[in-house]
């Protein structure tokens, strides 16, 4: 399949999407862009996921691919090369990465809000505190600056310990090339500097902040622009690759049995369909929209919850 056939679902100030721009740039790939809203409703979006609406989501053909880490993983499938775990270190890498998009950017997060809170529009404030059921202080910056001074010692800690991971000169944090630590550390501290530039602290890092201009200058690979209409007529069109279905031992579902499944942090969303395929890191619901025909979904099974649909 072409690269070209690759379509990312994003906004572009999203850092989770920056995420996988990176990775674009890493691969070299060729790829389609969506712009989506930022906040709700984004009925676009849900017609290809039938209902959830984080961004970024992938798209191949009526294949839909939800979470960064679900994305990263076909994206490593279809572009093998360069890979984004080294052979070497790859349970690491997946340590750091989990604990930067979990750890590292709520802490970026909290300090944006609670200190230029005041600049987003009201409506993006209600739009999250739904989004998150009121965790993050309810996107409240009032309830959020009591907390600015603990929230800076901890991103300076985290900075540090980075810091210290480049002691040695190494160009990336786990060796020569850029993997997928480099990629889940950097969308924080992206998202962390455009919106606090000075404020974020990341000047008194200087390996930190040549390791940035390295990532930075990797670029997004060659991006075309493609409206939702056209990404719609892409999933019509195209017919969805069998998933793998290779259950574990533990696994209670059978293929084509109807389930559920939402996200475990934010964003509770819940999306039904037939179960289509499901290994030891991915569950792939089948949807029969009205519109759009037959599509999969595919999700990550670490940070989802999954049932049987009522």
């Amino acid at each position: 399949m072409a690269e070209t056939s690759i379509i990312l679902h994003h906004y572009p100030r999203s850092p989770f999407a920056e995420k996988i721009r990176i990775a674009f740039g890493i691969k070299g790939a060729h790829w389609g862009a969506v712009e989506q809203p930022r906040m709700a409703p984004k009925p676009d979006l849900t017609a290809l996921t039938g209902g959830y609406r984080r961004i970024p989501v992938l798209q191949i053909g009526a294949d839909i691919y939800c979470d960064t880490r679900c994305i990263l993983r076909e994206l490593e499938r279809r572009i093998p090369a360069p890979s984004l775990h080294p052979a070497a270190a790859r349970g690491i890498a997946e340590i750091i990465a989990a604990w930067a998009d979990r750890h590292l950017f709520a802490c970026a997060l909290g300090l944006v809000f609670g200190l230029h809170g005041d600049r987003f529009p009201p409506e993006l404030h209600a739009d999250r505190a739904r989004f998150t059921a009121g965790k993050f202080d309810g996107w409240d910056s009032a309830k959020m600056k009591p907390r600015i001074p603990e929230l800076r010692i901890q991103l300076r800690q985290y900075l540090t310990w980075l810091e210290q991971g480049l002691h040695d000169g190494r160009v990336f944090l786990l060796g020569d090339a850029a993997s997928l630590a480099d990629l889940a550390v950097y969308h924080p501290l992206w998202y962390a500097r455009n919106n606090l530039g000075d404020d974020a602290g990341l000047q008194d890092f200087r390996r930190l902040t040549a390791w940035l201009r390295r990532i930075e200058a990797i670029g997004h690979g060659t991006m075309e622009s493609r409206s939702p209409a056209q990404a719609h007529a892409i999933a019509r069109e195209a017919t969805p690759a069998p998933a793998r279905y290779c259950p574990d031992a533990n696994d209670t579902y059978e293929q084509g049995a109807r389930l559920r499944i939402i996200p475990t942090d934010w964003g509770f969303d819940a999306v039904e369909g037939e179960l289509a395929g499901i290994d030891r890191d991915t569950i792939a619901l089948r949807r029969d929209d009205a519109a759009l025909g037959s599509i999969v979904v595919h999700f990550p099974r670490d940070g989802f919850s999954v049932t049987r649909a009522e």
